[in-house]
C-alpha cells in the first residue's frame, strides 16, 4: 500500500515536471528514425525486424532513465524534500522502490510508444500487397528483454541521485553509468572466466536484445539485470538510511 502511494506521487510528479513527457517523445523520435534506417540498410539481409525495432528501441532507455534519475533525489535535495522525507516514518526501500518504479513506468510508457510506432508504420506506410513477415514471439522477447534493461537503469541512476548535488551531474554520471558501466562489467567477467575475448559492446546489452529477439535466450544476462537491480536498490536504501541518521543532505 505504501509502494503504490509513492509510486502515483512520484510517477505523477515525474509527468508534470520536465523530466517526464518531453523526454519520452524525443525518445521516441529518435528511436524511430533509427529503425527505420535500420530497416533500410537490413533490406535483403537475413535480419529480423523484432531484433532491429529492438536495437533501435534500447537506445532510448538510457536516455530516459538518466533524465528521470536526474529528478530522483537530487531535485528533492535541491528543493529541501530531503528533510521532510527524513522525518517520515517510511522505511527507506520504500521511498527506492517509489523512485525506481516511477522511472520505470516513464520506459514502460516509452516501449508501448515505440510498439505503436511500429504497428502503424506496418498498417500505414506499407504497400497492400507487400509481404512482411513479423515474429510475435520474437517481438514479446525483444520487449521482456528490454524491460529487464530499463529495470537495471532506473536502479543505477536512482543509485546516482543520492550521491549528486544537481540535476545536470546527475544526468551526466547515471548516462555514462548506463552507458559504460555494464559492457565493462561483461569484459570483465568474460576475462576473468576465461572465456573467448568479446568485442566491445557498443549498445549496452545489444546481444541480449539482438538475441531474445532471434529466440535465442541467455539466462546469466537476464539474471544478471534482476540481480544488480536488486543490489542496486538495496544499497541505495542504505546510503538513505545513512543520510537519515547522519541527519544530512549531502
Amino acid at each position: 500500500m505504501i509502494f503504490m502511494t509513492l509510486l502515483k506521487r512520484e510517477f505523477a510528479q515525474l509527468l508534470r515536471s520536465g523530466h517526464g513527457i518531453i523526454p519520452v517523445f524525443l525518445s521516441l523520435a529518435g528511436a524511430t528514425i533509427l529503425w527505420l534506417r535500420f530497416l533500410m540498410k537490413a533490406e535483403g539481409t537475413a535480419e529480423t525486424i523484432p531484433a532491429l525495432w529492438g536495437l533501435a528501441t534500447a537506445f532510448g532507455l538510457p536516455f530516459l532513465a538518466a533524465v528521470a534519475a536526474s529528478r530522483g533525489f537530487t531535485q528533492d535535495r535541491e528543493t529541501g524534500m530531503m528533510r521532510l522525507m527524513f522525518s517520515t516514518p517510511v522505511r527507506a526501500r520504500w521511498w527506492v522502490a517509489g523512485k525506481v518504479g516511477a522511472a520505470w513506468s516513464l520506459c514502460l510508457i516509452y516501449l508501448v510508444g515505440m510498439g505503436i510506432t511500429c504497428h502503424l508504420f506496418f498498417r500505414w506506410f506499407l504497400p497492400e500487397d507487400a509481404q512482411v513477415f513479423v515474429s510475435t514471439t520474437g517481438f514479446l522477447l525483444a520487449v521482456a528483454a528490454l524491460i529487464l534493461q530499463a529495470l537495471l537503469w532506473c536502479s543505477i541512476g536512482t543509485f546516482v541521485s543520492l550521491f549528486s548535488r544537481s540535476s545536470a551531474s546527475t544526468f551526466l554520471f547515471s548516462l555514462v553509468s548506463c552507458l559504460f558501466g555494464p559492457p565493462i562489467v561483461i569484459l570483465a567477467f568474460s576475462y576473468w572466466t576465461g572465456g573467448q575475448n568479446m568485442q566491445w559492446p557498443w549498445i549496452p546489452l545489444q546481444t541480449m536484445v539482438y538475441d531474445c529477439a532471434s529466440g535465442f535466450i541467455d539466462m546469466r544476462l537476464a539474471v544478471g539485470c534482476v540481480t544488480v537491480s536488486a543490489v542496486l536498490i538495496y544499497a541505495s536504501g542504505i546510503v538513505f538510511d545513512a543520510l537519515r541518521v547522519c541527519a544530512t543532505e549531502r
